[in-house]
């Protein structure tokens, strides 16, 4: 491949109409601005060290996010898939594309392809480099288990789909159907989020716990998973509060949910109590989107002084602001009423005119969740039972016995029974072993 034919080929990208958003990308433009060199009187030196400049780049990166074989391959598949456009928002919400919307996507993906198509190693030659074998046959350093994710058999399908091209049309359907199943943007790439700065985050290194790693519990995970069956089937679900004793899985639980429905296009936004004022921008962002999100609280309560709670009231009841109906929100709390109650409330002589409406007030926001659920430290043959089938999933021999011996005095020194002492116990035999 010639100077010329890089040059015509990059230079389609500028035609860009839905994907235009990718020209922004800095290593992209990067690329393009070493190509456009090639006709300009540029140093061989300089020219080089803008290649090595790219390749370390992408080394980087490529073993951050664990690419396997072409680099910039994958590179710029992330790109598409990240890109948040007008096609790829209207794929998310399963809308039947027709029209203009589909032939512009059309087009840009067969000037995409031809770009996915480029070699690096075709640039090198033209400078005068040696050619290198990492660039279409990079393998990171870690294993590759570490980066299996909600979407990662999918991904790799799509990559397929790309390095064999055979009709740009149906690789567009696949494409489509992707951002339908995963969503658009950096929805498409985490399952986690928090909310910062006005931005939803994503969480790379999410919670990866399973339902299969939380014994016992289980009328209480069943009402989870049926709640959460129903939202992500358009069915009526409820907001749910989790409350009882400290340890005992209420927030492993909703981030076992996540684990389990990820793949069906439940997504999580953690938002912490002094971020109540933002629910508004936070809803916004969220209700014309084509997934299901669950806003997750943990360890939710206020002090009798705090007032924010009333954000998240009025949203939920149905103030001016409506809670979309792709959106949930759960949360986890060791008080039953999450609002401080002191005796003084019950009391005549406390000055307050109508003693039972001030009572209400502080009771209402938990009632505003319709489903609440009750986790309590389990008796001790209970926490017997999490001893051992932790013990069994991690390959613990100890006689049954000594091991009931051992989980009885561990809970009696350390925190009491609950799901939490019992995987500590389990954490501190392994590191006996």
């Amino acid at each position: 491949m010639d100077s010329l034919a890089i040059i015509d080929s990059f230079s389609k990208l500028n035609k860009l109409l839905i994907y235009r958003g990718i020209l922004a990308d800095k290593l992209l433009q990067k690329v393009r601005n070493l190509i456009s060199k090639l006709k300009k009187e540029a140093t061989i030196e300089a020219l080089q060290r803008d290649y090595y400049d790219i390749l370390a780049e992408l080394i980087e990166i490529g073993e951050r996010e664990g690419y396997q074989n072409g680099l910039w391959q994958n590179y710029l598949l992330n790109l598409i898939i990240k890109d948040k456009n007008s096609f790829s928002l209207a794929c998310e919400r399963d809308k039947n594309l027709q029209g203009s919307i589909y032939q512009l996507a059309l087009n840009d993906l067969q000037i995409l392809t031809e770009i996915h198509s480029f070699n690096l190693n075709h640039l090198g030659r033209l400078l005068k480099v040696e050619e290198e074998s990492f660039i279409t046959a990079f393998s990171p350093s870690n294993s590759n288990e570490e980066y299996q994710n909600h979407y990662q058999k999918r991904l790799a399908e799509l990559k397929q789909d790309f390095n064999n091209v055979s009709s740009v049309e149906n690789l567009l359907k696949k494409l489509s159907s992707y951002y339908r199943d995963f969503g658009a943007g950096k929805l498409a790439y985490y399952k986690a989020f928090r909310w910062e700065e006005s931005s939803l985050i994503g969480i790379k290194n999410s919670d990866p716990i399973t339902f299969a790693e939380l014994i016992g519990y289980e009328n209480q995970k069943e009402k989870l998973i049926k709640n959460t069956e129903a939202f992500l089937k358009n069915k009526p679900a409820n907001n749910v509060l989790l409350y009882g004793d400290s340890g005992t899985g209420k927030s492993s639980s909703i981030k076992a949910l996540l684990n389990r429905y990820a793949t069906e296009g439940l997504r999580l936004i953690e938002l912490a109590k002094y971020q109540m004022k933002e629910l508004p921008k936070i809803l916004e962002v969220l209700k014309d989107r084509g997934l299901y999100f669950i806003i997750f609280m943990d360890d939710l309560s206020f002090e009798d002084f705090e007032t924010d709670y009333k954000y998240m009231k009025a949203i939920i009841e149905g103030g001016v602001e409506v809670k979309p109906n792709n959106v949930l929100f759960y949360a986890t709390s060791n008080r039953r009423h999450l609002i401080k109650e002191k005796w003084s409330d019950r009391d005549q002589e406390s000055g307050e005119i109508h003693l039972s409406d001030a009572i209400q007030e502080k009771i209402s926001l938990a009632s505003r969740f319709g489903i609440t659920i009750s986790y309590e430290s389990p008796q001790q043959k209970g926490y017997l039972r999490i001893v051992k089938e932790l013990a069994k999933q991690n390959n613990i021999t100890l006689p049954v016995e000594e091991l009931k011996e051992r989980a009885i005095q561990w809970e009696m020194w350390n925190n009491g029974r609950s799901g939490r002492t019992a995987q500590q116990f389990i954490d501190y035999l392994l590191g006996e072993l």
